[in-house]
């Protein structure tokens, strides 16, 4: 009977630590991950100061103005891919990239991913 009751026990002890294990593992992926979409905001903000603001902050050319929740929601309501794949190949008056052609996929999406979230 003692010896059940130890192997109980140990499994219990073995289990608690398992548990405990995968609790932190999951704590350190959530904090990645608001680290790396802080870093994706950071980097948006960046993006659109130094190169989309010059038409979305007055919204030269019919360009939705940053913030403008009326004008960026037809946008929206399309999808993000589309918003992706408009900025990265130009529409209307905006040129691909903004312009900018050595600007990355990744730093276009950072961008959109600011305005749009700055605009719902």
């Amino acid at each position: 009977m003692k010896k059940i009751v130890t192997g109980v026990v140990s499994f219990l002890v073995v289990m608690l630590f398992l548990v405990a294990c995968n609790k932190q593992s999951e704590s350190t992926s959530s904090s990645e991950s608001t680290a790396s979409q802080d870093n994706q905001m950071t980097r948006g903000k960046e993006v659109y100061t130094q190169v989309c603001s010059g038409c979305h902050s007055s919204g030269v050319a019919g360009a939705p103005k940053f913030g403008d929740k009326e004008a960026w929601a037809p946008r929206i309501s399309q999808g993000m891919d589309k918003l992706f794949q408009s900025a990265i190949h130009g529409k209307g008056n905006m040129p691909a990239r903004g312009g900018q052609p050595g600007l990355s996929d990744q730093d276009i999406r950072a961008a959109i991913n600011y305005m749009v979230s700055n605009s719902r």
